[in-house]
């Protein structure tokens, strides 16, 4: 793995293609410039004098290079590359995987499932998730902010649904947050591809978004499942308006209980998974500076009562 390496170490690896282009440097040579990932650690890679073709990002290639330290962190300095051929090595392994089974996840989705009390919302549910059942399962829950990897979507989906359930008032409706909560990133199955060695937009993603594109989704099932329209539209306010602000993306602000508990349960998931993945990356008192949040965070280990 990338970060087993120190400076001064020569690896000869398969490495997943990010980011890829070629500059021009301060004395006039060009040299190519990447991204490059085992799946887990991202690592800028530079190759000098180089005047051929870049690598193709979303794509593996086979890389030797020198690991050396540039400004604090760990960098590549490639002697050669090449494309990995057929089979050499597998595109997927370099997206990663959810640390949870997708089976035990699945049956925690069927818990959810059958706990939705209203016959026609339990309907529209259900058909929803069956007709698209392998794609919701496997796919990722962001490219890149938060629960980036197979089974993501379904990992992050679920922490959401319990803690809207866990923030909403007496009196809230269960039912519409559990069918919010299982539906509210649904277009996002359609906004990725994951089946290459990293996870890229779709053309219906760049020019939709995922609400957008759920509410496409929903809308083609509302008729064939005759959901009354007042559900409808209730269920229809939790997609768009589950990231609470115009500027963040939701055309509507939540106006509803139920869809404020499903707003910050998806705001709070998505900031906790992105807290501790920085602190399982430090082994110090202070995170690094996290994309989205904008501060570092004091991470807290208590010494053991008898030291």
């Amino acid at each position: 793995m990338l970060k087993d390496y120190q400076p001064g170490q020569t690896l000869v690896e398969f490495l997943a293609v990010r980011k890829s282009s070629t500059a021009t440097a301060s004395n006039g040579k060009k040299y190519l410039s990447c991204t490059l990932s085992d799946g887990e650690t991202e690592i800028n890679a530079k190759q000098w004098d180089f005047d051929g073709e870049p690598p193709k990002e979303n794509t593996v290639i086979k890389v030797k290079a020198d690991v050396e330290l540039f400004k604090g962190n760990n960098q590549l300095v490639i002697q050669q590359w090449r494309p990995a051929d057929v089979g050499e090595s597998d595109p997927s392994k370099f997206i990663g995987r959810c640390p949870r089974p997708i089976k035990d996840m699945s049956d925690e989705l069927v818990n959810y499932l059958s706990s939705i009390n209203s016959q026609k919302l339990s309907t529209l549910v259900h058909v929803i998730l069956d007709n698209c059942y392998e794609k919701f399962t496997t796919c990722p829950g962001a490219m890149r902010h938060h629960h980036n990897y197979i089974g993501g979507l379904l990992e992050h989906t679920l922490s959401v649904t319990a803690m809207a359930l866990t923030i909403a008032p007496m009196g809230s409706s269960n039912d519409l947050i559990i069918a919010g909560g299982l539906l509210h990133d649904i277009g996002k199955m359609f906004e990725y591809d994951w089946s290459g060695c990293s996870i890229q937009m779709t053309t219906e993603g760049k020019l939709c978004g995922h609400i957008a594109i759920g509410i496409r989704i929903l809308q083609g099932y509302v008729e064939t499942t005759k959901l009354d329209y007042e559900t409808y539209f209730a269920l229809l306010h939790m997609i768009v308006s589950h990231h609470g602000k115009p500027e963040w993306g939701s055309p509507i602000e939540p106006v509803m209980k139920e869809a404020i508990a499903l707003h910050q349960a998806d705001a709070l998931d998505a900031q906790m998974w992105k807290i501790q993945k920085a602190e399982s990356e430090t082994t110090g008192e202070w995170t690094d500076r996290i994309y989205g949040i904008g501060r570092e965070f004091y991470v807290y280990r208590p010494k053991c009562e008898d030291e």
